[in-house]
């Protein structure tokens, strides 16, 4: 057992929502938080299911995530303090203020903030995943739940951008339809019934979402701004 509160911060949305850099950014700030990507508990390449229409893997069904590896590993370290799995994915981030023009006046002002959480008493750990808030076991696992968002045109350009993403075992890149068809629709049908009449572009629902916070990430959102959200929630949880 850790002598340590353990802070588990979910940072979800749909893919391409932004979410993955602002963790590594925040990850980056927080230099004593641990950083674990929900893409490290895919299952092996041959167990991911197959659309039968379009005759392909689709990666991003829930089906295609390992639940309870995952649900084990977080109570682990809620336990712990440590993490078992092996990680594969990269936290590395480029020079923040060269790739994301982030002000560093704002970068210090933030990391002195987080200087000033007692770490003797927390640990912060830092969890992004596209497949969080559906799964309620999952979910409530948390204790800060943040969802960023992106409109439906943002997204399917940011996707587009993208040359491809690392499995278990092996590369992926996207068909041409593969955001329409199984991105987009996942993320609706996993997460509608979060939104009010479930429209996964409106408002969340204020009682079925409740303990979930949001953050609008466009094009046109300066990164500054998410950090400073995402870096105040962590602040007030380990003050409290």
């Amino acid at each position: 057992m850790t002598s340590k509160k353990v802070i588990l911060v979910a940072l979800s949305g749909c893919s391409s929502s932004g979410k993955t850099t602002i963790a590594k950014l925040t990850a980056n700030l927080f230099t004593e938080a641990t950083l674990i990507h929900e893409d490290d508990f895919y299952k092996h390449d041959k167990d991911i299911p197959v659309d039968s229409k379009y005759n392909i893997q689709n990666w991003d069904s829930p089906e295609a995530l390992d639940f309870k590896l995952f649900g084990t590993e977080l109570d682990l370290i809620k336990q712990t303090g440590k993490i078992a799995t092996t990680l594969i994915h990269n936290d590395n981030v480029d020079d923040p203020f060269t790739k994301f023009h982030i002000d560093e006046q704002v970068w210090n002002d933030l990391k002195a903030m987080y200087d000033s959480i007692d770490h003797d008493k927390y640990q912060v750990v830092i969890v992004d995943g596209f497949m969080i808030f559906n799964n309620t076991e999952i979910s409530r696992k948390f204790d800060l739940k943040i969802l960023v968002r992106a409109p439906y045109e943002v997204l399917k350009k940011r996707r587009s951008s993208r040359k491809g993403y690392q499995t278990l075992d092996s590369f992926w890149v996207d068909p041409p339809y593969y955001f329409d068809e199984f991105v987009y629709k996942s993320y609706r049908e996993s997460h509608a019934q979060l939104f009010v009449d479930r429209d996964v572009e409106g408002k969340l629902d204020p009682m079925k979402a409740k303990h979930i916070k949001e953050f609008i990430n466009n094009d046109n959102t300066p990164i500054e701004r998410s950090l400073k959200s995402v870096c105040h929630e962590i602040i007030k949880l380990c003050k409290d």
